[in-house]
Parts: C-alpha cells; structure tokens; sequence
C-alpha cells in the first residue's frame, strides 16, 4: 500500500524507488513491487467479471463443467443453454461454436439419452453453419484491414488509377456480400464499414456519409454488441465527420461532434478517451480554420493545452502528426509566424518518425507555404525538388502540388495591385479546375491552399474568403 501511495503522488517510477527505498528499504523494493502487481491484475479481473458479458459466458460455461463432474447433468445443460443464450444474443460466433461442441460432448458422454437423431443431426448443422458464417466473417475482417492498411500508408486516392487500385478489395467483397445467406451484426457491420471506408477515400462523399449513416444506425440499435472500447463505432464517426468536412457542410458536423463528446464521458481506456479527445479536438478545430474562425480555434487550442497537448506523447504517430500539424495552420492563419515555425519544428526535428504517415505529405506543402511567408527562399527549390522525386515514384501528377510549388516560387509576392491581379487571373482558372475534382478537395480538408492563393493576391481578408465559401 505505500509502494501504491507513491504511485498516486509521483509520476516519475524513477521518484517512486527513491521514496520507497528511503521508507522501506532497498531490498522490500522488488517483492512489494510483485505483490502490488499480482493484486492489481487480481482487482482488474474481478472488476472485469462484473462489466464483461465474454467473462459471464465463460463463468457459465465453467459452472456447467462442474455440474457434469458432479454428475448434475440436467443442471449442467441448463447451465450450457444459458451461456448459450448470451452467446447467441452477443453474436459471439466463436463462443457459440465453442458451447455447442461442448452440449455435443455432454450428450456423447450420456449416450444420446433423451435426444431423437434428427435434433442430434440439427445440433450438428448449427455448428457447420456457425463455422461457415465465422469464416465469412474472418475473410470480410481480412478484406478490411487489408483497404485500412492501404490507405494508413499509403494516403487518399487522389487519382482514378490510385482508385483502380483498390478495386480488387471491392470486387472481393461484394462476391463475399453476394455469397453470404447470413446477414447478422457483425457482417452488416463489416460491409457497411468496408464501403463506407472505400467510398469516402475515393471521393464519393455522398455515398460514404449515407453508408455511414447506416452504420452509426445499427450501432444505436444494438448498443449491446459495441465493443468496449467501442474502436467501429468511433471509426464510423470519424468517417461521417471526414466526409462532412472535405465537402465543407461544416453546419452539419454538430451532431456528430456532440456524439464524440459523449464517447468521452464514458468509462471507456485513457487511452481510448484521449484518442476521443484529440478526434472532437481535431474536427471541431477544423470546422473553426475552414470557416475563418482563427479566435475560436485558438482559444479551442489553449482549452485542450492541459488535457490534450500535454499529453501528446502518449498518442499515436499519426495523431501526434496531426495536432501539431494544426497547431501550425492555426497560428499560420493568424500570422503568428514565429509560433508556427515552433510546431513544424516538431514535426520535421522528429527525425523520420513521421516520415511514412500520410499527413507527412500535408505537412511538407504547409511547410513550403510557412518559408514562403517567413522569407526562406533558398530553402523552397530544395524542398520542392524532394517533394517533386517523391511524386515522380508514387507516378502521379497532383495539380494542388503543382499549384503549389508555382506559387511559393513567385515569392516574394509583387507589392504593386495591378501586378498582383494580372498574377491572380492567372491562377484563378487552375484554382477553379482544382476546386471541381473530388480527390483535390481531399488535400483541402486540413488547410484551404487554393483560399490562402486567393486571399495573398488578392489582399482580401483570409477570413472573410473562408467564409463566402461556407455551405448551408
């Protein structure tokens, strides 16, 4: 209990042997240590017999090993069918094919008394039928990782052959759809997820919102089967959101929003909950940046300082990535240059820790954007020239890149307002092309390039362009 006190009181493990050596005495360090561990692991196993319907299953099925030992056979199997029940009512295919092999062991051991052998042969059928939709169902979970894995590396489709690409997963899945009879939870789940996934990396945002409509509805109709913590259903918002804000319907992202809001009063993982508090951070501040409310966004920043930021090296990579990748727009903005280049230092002094995550992309075209505005030009035609190799290996052609690199190129911008308009007219048409393709607004999401283009030649407000573009 002192060595448990300490860990209340001290962050540091290094603090905690230090205070307890002082109090205790060196060589207590190791066994209390032990036991202090054997009783927690013991306290969470209790805790979890009590919240976990999987440990309510397994104690049933225990309960009925010992009835049948003792002979009870009739207790037994009643034992059995309750467990079976729960299985059955939490779509737990493998602990239903583990139940009935069991009642099927039961009933060979007493000989078949009291059962006919067509229940015998139905008993029989139930397990092969579990056993084929369980199959399915690891070949559909497959086919899904696989399109995750995909995109997690490799980023957003932005052209129709990086959509071709994924059209062997597609064409997999709907022969799984078109070839399965059994339409349970989890495989209206994983088809729903598939698609919704599929269509929202391939710029179909309608499709992909109505898809995940569908999903977040058979979440809230079985809110029993929601894993804890519940990683789909919070994949299916995060899918809603992406979808609402790469077609700029900001006003509808509430709701969704709210949704995240209330994940996070749950007693769900701190490691679950921050990854819940960084997602609402994330979407409602690029709501805020993409509506031109830069004073909201900072103050939603100076909010999450405590909570969020401060503990940004407990998070994913990716979400690392991602915060100080928003940090940097936010006070880039705002024009607080100094403050931005502070935040992309952590992302490019980092080594290559972020080298390989899609958003590392993002971050460089803000970077060159950010060294533009702070007056390093001979950094940009370095920079541009590396970016420009990693595009000719991936063999595709992004016009925003383009637009881009063209642009920062022209700095330092002409001070003259006739010059700067004829340069405006120029981009203007591009920007309008760009503005109509469904991959190019995906790299928009993050930050309104084409915007910032606008409001630097143009000298009207970066806000008020953000705004005029709002939809409702």
């Amino acid at each position: 209990m002192g060595l448990f006190s300490l860990f209340e009181k001290h962050d540091s493990p290094e603090e905690v042997y230090t205070r307890f050596i002082e109090s205790f005495g060196k060589n207590s360090f190791e066994m209390a240590a032990k036991h202090l561990y054997r009783l927690i692991v013991e306290t969470l196993l209790k805790l979890r017999k009590n919240q976990n319907v999987q440990t309510d299953i397994f104690n049933k099925i225990t309960m009925s090993d010992i009835l049948f030992e003792r002979e009870l056979y009739d207790d037994a199997l009643t034992e059995l069918s309750k467990a079976k029940r729960l299985a059955s009512d939490f779509e737990s295919d493998l602990l239903q094919q583990l139940i009935r092999r069991i009642e099927l062991l039961y009933l060979s051991a007493l000989d078949f008394k009291g059962v006919t052998e067509r229940e015998l042969i139905k008993k029989q059928l139930k397990i092969n039928e579990i056993m084929k939709y369980t199959k399915n169902i690891n070949m559909h979970m497959q086919l899904y990782d696989i399109l995750r894995h995909r995109l997690t590396h490799k980023g957003y489709a932005r052209s129709d052959k990086q959509k071709e690409d994924l059209n062997d997963l597609v064409l997999s899945e709907l022969h799984l759809i078109a070839n399965s009879s059994y339409k349970g939870f989890e495989a209206n789940k994983l088809h729903l997820l598939f698609q919704a996934t599929y269509y929202l990396n391939s710029g179909n945002y309608k499709l992909a919102t109505r898809h995940y409509h569908d999903l977040l509805s058979l979440f809230d109709d079985n809110p029993h089967l929601l894993l804890n913590p519940p990683i789909y259903y919070l994949r299916a918002i995060h899918g809603v959101l992406d979808s609402l804000s790469i077609a700029g319907l900001y006003h509808e992202m509430s709701i969704f929003l709210m949704r995240l809001k209330n994940l996070e009063q749950q007693d769900y993982p701190s490691e679950f909950i921050l990854k819940v508090r960084s997602s609402f951070y994330l979407y409602e501040s690029y709501r805020q940046l993409n509506t031109g409310a830069f004073d909201s966004a900072k103050e939603l920043m100076i909010e999450y300082d405590n909570n969020l930021f401060k503990k940004i090296n407990l998070m994913g990579l990716e979400d690392q990535l991602k915060l100080y990748l928003n940090a940097t727009i936010l006070y880039l903005c705002s024009h607080e240059l100094v403050i931005a280049k502070k935040y992309m230092r952590k992302i490019f002094y980092s080594g290559k820790l972020f080298h390989t995550l899609p958003s590392y992309k993002t971050a460089r075209l803000v970077n060159l954007v950010l060294q533009a505005e702070l007056g390093n030009y001979d950094f940009l035609e370095n920079e541009i020239s590396a970016i420009k190799r990693n595009i000719r290996y991936e063999k595709q052609v992004y016009m925003t890149e383009k637009l881009i690199f063209r642009f920062v190129q022209d700095y330092p911008l002409p001070s003259y307002e006739k010059t700067r308009m004829k340069l405006w007219r120029k981009y203007r048409k591009e920007i309008e092309k760009i503005e109509n393709s469904k991959y190019e607004r995906l790299l928009l999401k993050t930050f309104d390039f084409l915007s910032w283009i606008e409001s630097k030649l143009t000298r009207f407000p970066f806000a008020e362009i953000l705004q005029q573009k709002v939809k409702f």
